[in-house]
């Protein structure tokens, strides 16, 4: 099996900072998946910092998810998007992106909750919390 790392962003970006080593962390070609995600943002923020990750994720050839946003994944031209149990279903996220975007759901620490988005068709499921967050309370 071949290994790979799966990178979700902090809950806050500030300066271009962040950028320069986000895009160093790419070129270690360990990297093959980054979820943009940041709860407390507006949609224009949250589209302005998208596009300049996506340009980043492109030239490093890592694929670029967008947790929650569906609407947005598609706006900026994402690779897909990630959704959590409350968001958005995955049958209208799969109606928004189309059927070449990938869509990646959580299920928390649930095996029922993995059937079922391996019956719908998710192209991955993410476990977790493995760890207490401040950004997720359960």
């Amino acid at each position: 099996m071949k290994k790979f790392i799966y990178l979700i962003s902090p809950t806050k970006i500030k300066g271009n900072k962040f950028y320069r080593e986000l895009d160093m962390v790419f070129k270690t070609n360990k990297v093959k998946f980054f979820q943009l995600r940041l709860k407390k943002i507006t949609s224009k923020n949250l589209i302005k910092i998208s596009k300049k990750i996506k340009k980043i994720a492109r030239k490093n050839k890592v694929k670029f998810l967008i947790n929650d946003k569906p609407l947005i994944a598609k706006k900026i031209g994402a690779d897909g998007c990630h959704i959590g149990q409350k968001d958005m279903n995955y049958k209208k996220s799969r109606k928004i992106l189309g059927k070449n975007k990938i869509i990646g759901i959580t299920c928390h620490n649930s095996k029922n909750l993995a059937l079922k988005a391996k019956r719908v068709k998710a192209n991955y499921i993410a476990f977790g919390s493995f760890f207490k967050s401040s950004t997720k309370k359960s």
